[in-house]
């Protein structure tokens, strides 16, 4: 018996992971994009935000067959159903807390605090999946907490502008977290595209106002870059998505616990963003802890 489930798991194991990988180069160049466009390009974030949700719903919308169901676009569905709705309008806001962050914070620590969301869905996922995690699981969880408070300098002086910061970046967390269990609940009756066009439309709306009232970055440099960042967070965000239908939120964490040292690496080597000792043992511990989380025995 043990076997037959084995052997059914792997092919979906394939897949899921093979999208995971995916959407790990896609968001690692992504991030790095962003962060030469918020600090060599001025680019305000708003900006930035308003590309994805442009340029993500118009390559779903030419990519996908307007049919609904698993494989399909359902547009009316995506702008109109409740639970679509709720997705749509907490991935923009976490992904607006990202994006805002990155700039200030640096690549590294922003996708570092960003990246608790594993130990954060993990924990959601007890009550609104009723998945249940072992006590190494747990012990992960509070390693991963650790770490959160030695980056976030909270034993060190720092000033009230980076903190604020912080604690943005760590609503973020949360919001992914909420996020990755809707997108959980979503994969039964609704395709990737449908529920990441969902995120596109709300994403899209919170981001006008600041646009409108903000800086506009014309500069073609700028265009450009913004939608080469867009087009990578769309297919990253679809990838991701995709990987989730296939596996349970702890083993589809695992993949995404490289992410922030993937990004961490690149923006060290390509941008100088530098970590103190404090510093570089929290983001250990978050790496670790959040692997621990997600990490079942096999």
């Amino acid at each position: 018996m043990r076997a037959e489930a084995a052997s059914s798991f792997l092919p979906s194991f394939n897949r899921g992971a093979l999208w995971m990988v995916v959407s790990l180069v896609c968001f690692t160049a992504n991030a790095l994009l962003l962060k030469y466009l918020g600090t060599e390009l001025k680019v305000d974030p708003w900006q930035a935000l308003l590309f994805r949700a442009v340029i993500g719903f118009g390559i779903v919308f030419l990519i996908f067959p307007k049919t609904g169901g698993f494989t399909g676009l359902d547009l009316r569905r995506a702008a109109t159903n409740r639970v679509l709705i709720s997705r749509g309008i907490i991935g923009a806001l976490g992904t607006a807390a990202y994006y805002i962050t990155l700039p200030v914070l640096g690549a590294g620590k922003a996708t570092l605090i960003g990246n608790t969301w594993v130990i954060w869905s993990a924990l959601l996922a007890i009550f609104a999946l009723q998945e249940k995690l072992a006590m190494r699981q747990f012990f992960g969880i509070a390693i991963a907490i650790s770490g959160l408070v030695f980056l976030t300098g909270v034993s060190q002086s720092e000033d009230m502008g980076q903190s604020k910061y912080e604690w943005i970046a760590i609503i973020g967390a949360l919001l992914a977290a909420w996020t990755v269990i809707v997108i959980r609940q979503l994969t039964r009756p609704d395709s990737s595209a449908t529920i990441f066009t969902a995120q596109c439309i709300y994403t899209g709306l919170l981001a006008i106002p600041f646009v409108v009232t903000g800086g506009w970055n014309g500069s073609p440099l700028a265009i450009v870059l913004l939608a080469s960042a867009a087009s990578l967070a769309a297919v990253g965000q679809l990838a991701m998505t995709e990987g989730f239908r296939h596996l349970p939120v702890s083993v589809g964490g695992a993949f995404q616990v490289l992410l922030p040292l993937s990004i961490t690496l690149s923006s060290v080597g390509l941008f100088g963003e530098t970590f103190s000792t404090m510093q570089a043992i929290g983001g250990a511990l978050i790496l670790a802890g959040g692997y621990q989380t997600i990490a079942r025995g096999r």
